[in-house]
């Protein structure tokens, strides 16, 4: 009498699962910072003004967080150290006010030091044209590279966006691209 329940039953969940509707596909969940369009550094690329408290120039320069190019990296240098009062610190001032929506950093991507220079925490501020904080934004790094993402509520008019970094790995920094739109 088992037998025949068990070859029932088989029998009529093979036939169920030809009969029935095929399983949606469920789309792939979007990774931390899915792409940030940075469409503000691109327009006004050629009249950023880029400055960074410290840079390992000519290698690492600050301009390699704006380059469009997510394994080019930006490093800290002396005596910026997020271990000390000299807080690593990147600015990008626009040539007008500006109406952004979000700011995206990119962990350090440069597969020359994939470790050592990973910042973790850090603060996003949007200044106006007279260099006046409007607002501060304390972030986390998330996802395997330590990516910051910063959504607006509503589009906030900014002169400038500066990324403050206060926690990393052995005190240097390195980020691989800082994006706004």
């Amino acid at each position: 009498m088992r037998r025949a329940v068990c070859g029932l039953l088989i029998g009529g969940l093979m036939a169920a699962v030809g009969t029935s509707a095929p399983v949606p596909k469920v789309a792939p969940k979007p990774e931390f910072g899915e792409k940030n369009t940075n469409a503000l550094v691109t327009k006004h690329r050629e009249k950023l003004e880029l400055k960074a408290t410290s840079d390992w120039a000519p290698n690492w320069p600050v301009d390699f967080l704006f380059d469009g190019k997510e394994e080019t990296s930006w490093y800290s240098n002396t005596p910026d150290d997020t271990k000390t009062e000299n807080k690593p610190a990147v600015t990008v001032t626009f040539p007008e006010d500006v109406k952004i929506k979000r700011v995206t950093l990119l962990g350090q991507r440069d597969p020359q030091y994939p470790m050592g220079y990973t910042v973790s925490e850090g603060f996003v501020e949007l200044l106006d044209d007279k260099g006046k904080v409007l607002s501060t934004h304390e972030l986390k790094g998330a996802g395997e590279k330590s990516d910051f993402d910063l959504k607006l509520d509503k589009f906030t008019t900014v002169r400038a966006v500066r990324f403050t970094m206060t926690k990393s790995e052995n005190g240097y920094c390195g980020m691989g691209e800082f994006m706004v739109e």
